[in-house]
């Protein structure tokens, strides 16, 4: 089984050098939820990090935590390998700054056979998909379910769907 800096470490070599390009990033997706009006959505496209996303913080994931749900294809290969990353150390990360990780699972198990959720899923390379099966299976099998039988089913579903995409 992959360990926690391992699947860390396959996830920032999986997403190396993917760019938002004319995506929709972080700040522009909350200014989606948020209703914001056309130059407040300017203001936060011109804000949004569109080289690198490692540069994108913890704090400002915690802040934009609705984004996940607001994303195109390329803000979520964008953004996707550092909300990832953040719940996958969210026990040190509260610890040290008092932020918890938006619900990524949700967004990777969620309503996936809809026309939007294959649009916006359909970037991914097989090496961000393995990543995104192996997150899954890192968080059916150490315990992010609670014995929670619907969490777990969710998260099974969720593994057979990512399994079939990379097969195809």
């Amino acid at each position: 089984m992959t360990s926690r800096a391992e699947l860390v470490q396959k996830i920032q070599t999986a997403f190396n050098n993917v760019k938002l390009e004319d995506g929709i990033g972080l700040w522009e997706a909350e200014g989606l939820d948020n209703y914001a009006d056309e130059e407040t959505m300017m203001q936060l496209r011109a804000k949004d990090e569109r080289m690198n996303w490692e540069n994108l913080s913890y704090q400002e994931l915690a802040k934009c935590e609705s984004a996940l749900a607001f994303f195109d294809a390329k803000g979520m290969r964008f953004c996707l390998p550092i909300f990832l990353i953040f719940d996958l150390l969210e026990t040190e990360i509260l610890q040290e700054q008092n932020l918890p990780s938006p619900e990524v699972v949700f967004t990777l198990t969620h309503d996936l056979h809809s026309e939007y959720q294959l649009s916006r899923f359909s970037l991914f390379n097989s090496n961000q998909i393995e990543c995104i099966i192996e997150f899954l299976n890192y968080k059916l099998k150490n315990g992010a379910s609670n014995e929670n039988d619907y969490f777990d089913k969710q998260l099974k579903d969720g593994l057979i769907f990512w399994s079939t995409k990379l097969d195809n």
